[in-house]
């Protein structure tokens, strides 16, 4: 029988997996940025960088966060209280 706890441990780890899925897909099919020759300067103290592509960076931590919810209620659900 399973109680509400569980029930509620079931909810988040199908939410953790969805939300790993839809952060890896978010994350996949984001554009990455065109890189390709440019001038650097030697002697200038700025460093030449190419762009963030914030869709890839949000679309990783989604994937994580989604992940870690998926592991800690995957982790509750395999301990069981014996009585």
């Amino acid at each position: 029988m399973s109680g509400p706890r569980q029930t509620w441990t079931l909810v988040a780890l199908w939410l953790g997996l969805v939300t790993a899925v839809v952060g890896t897909v978010v994350a996949v099919t984001g554009r990455r940025p065109q890189t390709g020759w440019f001038a650097s300067a030697p002697l200038a103290h700025a460093a030449i960088l190419p762009p963030t592509n914030w869709q890839v960076v949000i679309g990783v931590a989604i994937a994580v966060l989604g992940a870690v919810v998926a592991a800690f209620a995957a982790g509750r659900l395999s301990v069981r209280r014996r009585r």
